[in-house]
């Protein structure tokens, strides 16, 4: 069983890591929510950037009218097959992790930084370098697609995690903070949850050896099935516990 479990979380964090390869994967806080909030005042878009969007008073409309946009645009993206040609050489990774699932996750991890930035969180790319702040930055991701996928691990930890922003001003998620309420323990059981779905749905176990068993490329209609309700999930998830 231990072994069984330890492939499952090896390989969710192998097709995380293939995804994270891709340029673009690790969102900039700032830049995004310079764009998004565009509109705002010199003074109020300092405020945000700061503080966080709910802190500085956001309205959650207004929030919802961005998150919705951004969910938009990512829907229409993953379904075409321009992006998947337009891949660098090397991160589709043949062989060894599919393409079309790597571009998959690649827009989930993407829309989960954007809409935690635009619900208040503060910069994800965990404060500090070294192993243990790319697996805090790990952690959040996974917690979040968890949350995406319907794993009651993930939602339980959303909820503190919140609290605990919510009397912090910090611009970035520090390891200390994520330990108070146990998200990187439970990050773990939700890792193994994801991979062993991973590998029901076809996918051989072992990271490097991670081989499509089912040929063909994820269709448009089945990315939307999938892709458009994990968006709204995380979103609503997150709007009901936007970062105050």
């Amino acid at each position: 069983m231990a072994d069984e479990e330890k492939e499952s979380s090896g390989l969710w964090y192998g097709i995380l890591d293939a995804a994270l390869k891709i340029p673009g994967a690790r969102v900039d806080r700032v830049s995004f929510l310079e764009k998004e909030f565009a509109k705002c005042s010199g003074e109020e878009l300092s405020r945000l950037l700061d503080l966080g969007t709910g802190k500085a008073g956001i309205s959650l409309d207004a929030l919802d009218k961005v998150a919705e946009g951004v969910i938009r645009s990512h829907t229409t993206i993953v379904t075409g097959s321009s992006f998947l040609a337009g891949l660098p050489g090397g991160i589709a990774m043949a062989g060894t992790i599919p393409a079309d699932l790597t571009q998959y996750y690649y827009h989930v991890i993407v829309i989960a930084q954007k809409l935690a930035y635009i619900y208040g969180w503060p910069d994800l790319q965990v404060d500090g370098e070294g192993e243990q702040d790319k697996d805090a930055f790990l952690a959040v991701l996974t917690i979040f697609i968890g949350i995406m996928s319907g794993a009651k691990e993930a939602a339980s930890v959303l909820q503190p995690m919140s609290e605990l922003l919510r009397t912090e001003t910090t611009k970035k998620l520090s390891v200390t903070a994520l330990a108070k309420v146990g998200l990187p323990q439970i990050a773990k059981q939700v890792a193994r949850v994801l991979g062993a779905n991973l590998a029901k749905q076809g996918l051989a176990k072992g990271i490097g050896k991670i081989v499509p068993l089912i040929g063909g490329a994820i269709s448009g209609a089945v990315t939307i099935a999938t892709f458009l309700p994990m968006a709204n999930t995380l979103k609503d998830a997150l709007r009901n516990q936007v970062i105050k």
